[in-house]
């Protein structure tokens, strides 16, 4: 796919946000898939749960941004469809594991961050669902308590156990 230079903002949002519907989403699973071929064949089956979060927010970002209606009809079942996963199989009660396929329950810096970012958003989509909300009081806790680096010169560890214990060879 080519981008003309008469394209707008709007048209390549409407763009990617039809590919994700149709492509990368999968109702079956409630989640989005990760590794495609040329064809957007799913090459892994992988549950990336930080991008799961992270997506259904940035896709109901760009939805406020276009003010379509037919994008919020399409997409929004889908953002919510994401973030109820997401609680409900990878959150648990205080932080978010990294992903399934390969298990790993590390949590990292950058996953935490979009838990807080994206269960605030499905609370303010679904303001019913006070779950989403204290989902994202209880992160934020835990990335306080655990997931910043309290070192001299240090901002947040890259990793941490599921435990909170920080994973000390790892980059901040």
């Amino acid at each position: 796919y080519r981008v003309s230079r008469d394209e707008t903002v709007g048209e390549r949002l409407r763009w990617i946000m039809d590919v994700f519907a149709e492509k990368v989403y999968n109702p079956a699973k409630r989640r989005q898939e990760v590794f495609f071929d040329a064809g957007y064949h799913t090459i892994l089956d992988l549950h990336s749960y930080g991008h799961d979060i992270e997506t259904a927010w940035l896709l109901d970002h760009g939805v406020k941004v276009l003010g379509d209606e037919a994008y919020e009809t399409k997409i929004g079942p889908i953002t919510q469809a994401l973030a109820a996963h997401i609680y409900e199989t990878a959150f648990d009660g205080h932080s978010l594991a990294n992903d399934r396929g390969v298990v790993n329950t590390h949590r990292v810096w950058w996953v935490q961050a979009e838990t807080v970012v994206g269960f605030l958003n499905a609370y303010e989509q679904m303001p019913d669902h006070s779950e989403y909300r204290d989902a994202a009081l209880a992160e934020w806790q835990f990335i306080k308590e655990h997931v910043i680096d309290p070192r001299r010169g240090s901002e947040w560890y890259w990793e941490v156990y599921e435990d909170g214990s920080p994973i000390l060879d790892r980059p901040i």
